[in-house]
């Protein structure tokens, strides 16, 4: 969840989001097959229309008071079982999003110039 009109709304002028997801996401939900998986899999996609309709009110608030937004997001789906924790594939991940940042960062400058 990020807050980005609320930061904005605080006077920020820009705004670095890191998503945890990438760009384009495509969910493969599997049936619910008994009542706890049912309830999960409904907070789950809840969760992800809210977390849309944040990014998309997000940018129309920055454009009314000439805010900018970055988005930095995933290069590939991290997991799809956010509790459990491995050291190994995590430090992985973190590297690979880092590079996937920077090199986004300088296509960017490279862009602007």
């Amino acid at each position: 969840m990020v807050p980005i009109e609320e930061a904005i709304s605080r006077g920020v002028t820009e705004v670095d989001a890191i998503i945890l997801q990438t760009e384009v996401t495509q969910y493969n939900r599997m049936p619910s097959r008994n009542s706890f998986s049912l309830l999960t899999n409904m907070f789950g996609f809840m969760l992800d229309r809210i977390e849309s309709q944040n990014f998309k009110i997000g940018k129309y608030v920055a454009t009314n008071n000439d805010a900018i937004i970055n988005f930095y997001y995933a290069p590939t789906v991290l997991t799809t079982n956010s509790l459990i924790f491995n050291k190994e594939k995590m430090t992985k991940w973190w590297q690979s999003g880092y590079n996937f940042a920077k090199s986004k960062n300088q296509e960017i400058s490279a862009l602007e110039m």
